[in-house]
């Protein structure tokens, strides 16, 4: 079935409002893969990690990481046989502590449940950047929009 116009030029403006950034997740079991390989490795590649979380369970450790340039990570892990899951991500870009409290009380307020947050290493200008996974990040993103909180997409964010 062929999409009407009308359609297309709703995903193009969707597109505009909810421009996810991808996230990388990779499970490291200690046998085959150190987080510390995996750093040295991306770096090698001119790829800058710009998010970072680590989480240690038991006898394995998730790293979830945002870069600059997802197409290369893509490329690296076919290359190196490394096993990754994607996940879009929203990108969230404040000014100060004061709106990031602001930010999680109007995603509460909403009644979205988010599943994790985090920041990003560095934003330019003092801006704080976070990453934030939610249970529908396109209601989450227009509820902030609507706050006047300011989402940036898989382009932003290596700038």
């Amino acid at each position: 079935m062929v999409a009407s116009v009308k359609d297309k030029i709703d995903q193009v403006v969707m597109e505009d409002v909810f421009s996810p950034i991808i996230q990388f997740s990779v499970l490291l079991d200690g046998k085959n893969i150190s987080f510390n390989s995996i750093l040295k490795a991306l770096s090698t590649e001119d790829i800058s990690i710009l998010a970072i979380s680590f989480l240690e369970n038991f006898e394995t450790a998730t790293i979830r990481f945002v870069v600059n340039y997802p197409d290369m990570v893509r490329k690296f892990c076919s290359k190196n046989a490394i096993s990754y899951h994607e996940t879009k991500v929203l990108g969230i870009e404040v000014d100060s502590i004061d709106k990031v409290a602001q930010l999680v009380n109007t995603i509460f307020a909403a009644e979205v449940k988010m599943h994790y947050m985090y920041s990003f290493l560095v934003r330019p200008g003092g801006k704080i950047g976070i990453i934030l996974q939610t249970e529908n990040n396109e209601f989450a993103t227009n509820v902030l929009h609507q706050t006047g909180i300011k989402t940036i997409s898989q382009n932003e964010v290596g700038r």
